[in-house]
Formats: C-alpha cells, sequence, structure tokens
C-alpha cells in the first residue's frame, strides 16, 4: 500500500457504525448470545468510564477472578524464586480483574487457572530474555521449547528458566488429552518465531503480519479453545482461517498502542511495536502515528466482526463455531480493554 493511497483511506474513514452488527453473533441466535452464555460464569464489564478503551467488542470478567489470579501469582513466586534479582514490569493484574479472567470470561476456571500460570511465566521471561545478546535467546528459546515435551536437560544457567515449563505439558494432557497436542504446538510455535526476525520492517503491512504471531495469539487463542473445551474439526479451522488470521491482527496491533507508553523509552535491540515503523513509513509524528494506529485497529476489528457472520452463515450457525466467534470476540474486547487500563502498560495505575 503506497504511502498516498494509505493516508487518503484514513483521512476518509468515517465513524463505523455497527447499527446493522449488534454483536458479533447473529441476532437470530439469542439463545447462543454472549447476555445468556455469559450469565452463569461471567460479569459484564463497562468500558464507557474508560475512554481510552477503543474497542467494538464486548467485555466480561469471570466470576471467578480471584482464584484465576492465584495462577499468577504462583507463576511470579516460582520465576522470584530461581532467579530473584530480575527486573519484572507488572504481571497480568488489573483495576478490574485479571487479564486471562478478562480474555476467557466464559471458560472452566481450573483450566483458566492453568492458562494464567503458563502465559504468566511465558510473560515473566520474556522481560528476562529482552536482555540477553539475539544468539543466546534463540538457544534459551529451543531449550524452553524442548522442556514443553519433556526432552531432559543438563543442569545449567540457561536450563534452569527451561525448568520452569518443564511440567506444563503434562498438567495440559492431564486435564484434556485430546486438546493438549494443540495447545503444546501453539507454545512450541511461539518459541519457535519470538526472535526469527532480525531485521526492521519497512511497511505497517508486513509488521502486521509478523506481528500476529510474535504477540502470542496463536497461544491464546489455542488456550481460548481449550478452556471452553472447543474443539474445531478441519473443515471449521478452514473456513475461518481468514476469521482467525483477522483476529490476531487486531490483538497484536492492539498490544502495540498500548504498550507503546512503556516501550518507548526502552533501548532494547528487539524493540517490536507498530508506532516507529508508521511514523518512518508515513513520515509521521508519533502522535499523529498512534492515532493513525487507533484507525487502523477499529478497521481490522470491522474486518474480523463481518468475517465471523461470514463464517457463521458457512457452517450454518452451528453451535460449536458460534461459541468459537462468541470466545473470540470476548478475548479481543478483554484484550483491548484489559491493555488500556492495566499498570503493565499504564504506570501510576
Amino acid at each position: 500500500m503506497s504511502k498516498t493511497s494509505t493516508l487518503r483511506f484514513r483521512l476518509s474513514l468515517k465513524k463505523p457504525s455497527f447499527n446493522v452488527l449488534p454483536n458479533f453473533i447473529p441476532r437470530h441466535k439469542p439463545s447462543l448470545s454472549q447476555s445468556s452464555t455469559s450469565s452463569t460464569s461471567s460479569i459484564k464489564l463497562e468500558t464507557s468510564s474508560e475512554p481510552q478503551c477503543i474497542t467494538t467488542f464486548p467485555v466480561c470478567v469471570h466470576k471467578d477472578d480471584s482464584q484465576i489470579s492465584q495462577g499468577a501469582i504462583d507463576a511470579r513466586n516460582n520465576f522470584q524464586h530461581l532467579l530473584p534479582d530480575a527486573d519484572y514490569r507488572p504481571h497480568s493484574a488489573g483495576p478490574y480483574g485479571n487479564f486471562f479472567s478478562i480474555c476467557w470470561p466464559d471458560s472452566k476456571m481450573e483450566r483458566v487457572k492453568l492458562g494464567t500460570e503458563i502465559i504468566e511465566t511465558l510473560w515473566l521471561y520474556d522481560d528476562v530474555i529482552e536482555d540477553v545478546p539475539h544468539s543466546g535467546a534463540l538457544e534459551v528459546h529451543a531449550r524452553v521449547r524442548d522442556s514443553l515435551v519433556g526432552k531432559p536437560e543438563k543442569a545449567n544457567s540457561k536450563s534452569q528458566i527451561a525448568s520452569l515449563f518443564k511440567d506444563f505439558g503434562e498438567r495440559v494432557a492431564r486435564m484434556d488429552k485430546e486438546g493438549a497436542p494443540r495447545v503444546i504446538s501453539s507454545l512450541k510455535s511461539y518459541l519457535d518465531n519470538y526472535d526469527s526476525q532480525k531485521t526492521p520492517f519497512a511497511t505497517i503491512e508486513e509488521y502486521t503480519e509478523f506481528r500476529r504471531v510474535n504477540v502470542g495469539f496463536g497461544i491464546m487463542e489455542s488456550f481460548m479453545q481449550w478452556t471452553l473445551d472447543i474443539h474445531l474439526n478441519e473443515t471449521e479451522v478452514e473456513l475461518s482461517r481468514d476469521y482467525y488470521l483477522s483476529a490476531g491482527r487486531v490483538m497484536g496491533l492492539t498490544n502495540d498502542l498500548y504498550s507503546w507508553t512503556v516501550e518507548r523509552t526502552e533501548s532494547a535491540d528487539r524493540q517490536w511495536n507498530a508506532v516507529p515503523i508508521i511514523m518512518k513509513q508515513h513520515k509521521l509524528t508519533e502522535e499523529d502515528a498512534t492515532v493513525f494506529l487507533r484507525g487502523l485497529i477499529v478497521y481490522h476489528e470491522q474486518q474480523t466482526r463481518k468475517l465471523a457472520l461470514e463464517v457463521l452463515k458457512r457452517t450454518g450457525d452451528s453451535p460449536n463455531m458460534v461459541k468459537y466467534v462468541n470466545a473470540m470476540g470476548l478475548m479481543l474486547g478483554g484484550n483491548c480493554f484489559w491493555s488500556s487500563t492495566c499498570p503493565r502498560y499504564n504506570p501510576g495505575r
């Protein structure tokens, strides 16, 4: 996309109207709507009190947030016991609930709690690995990846971190043997791709496709299915492929918008964020680039909602796919709301 055409699109962008898309599932399926499924396991959150939150998706929090939050506390205690002198950013806690309670509000509590512990450990790992040279980081990634499938490891400084992940695969399988391979595969894929790109990106379009993977969307989506006991078949996966990719773009860019507040002052050799790329590609100021990014996120949310309706139509509004689409919308909305309010990206809150 050229600079001229991109800016012309931006300037002609109108305030979106969602009158014909009141939710991300069809009106004619009220029994499967967000309000009915969440009434027994989640609490709706009003986003109007936080104007910096731009999501068009609804937001809820799991009714067992306090228990789920214990998974994050366990991960942090384990990490700090191993590396007490490491510097960590605030974890997944937020003023309205834990990140994972808000992203997976209708899921099984014990599974969300374990998913919270696993991904919280990855977040803490991410904080530590940022200070490791690129070649060394790749070696640690490989050791962590191998530990997920129980490969033996000789004791050394690099294997200490990997030891934190060694029993996660087994614990996931004990809860759900059928869904475990996909979850473990997503974790391994994330580690394979985390530091695979060493050169800067020239365009926001190119970067967005990388960020979709790098942000950990594959992990979040696989845990979303696992915590809800959703198992899409091959046909459903294929039919929802474009929807899946679009949702990943939303999550990646949303993370960049809110994390830029803290990342802009960091001096890391692998700083992944859309703002500086937009600034360079379109010759914009930092403020204008963040405005551009906000518009891009809303655009991709609209595309995701449209693709959701197409997927439901193609699958005949099957209960499995309605559940999947509903959960995805809540996850994207939760990610945006939590990111816009959490201490991790909003120091002082």
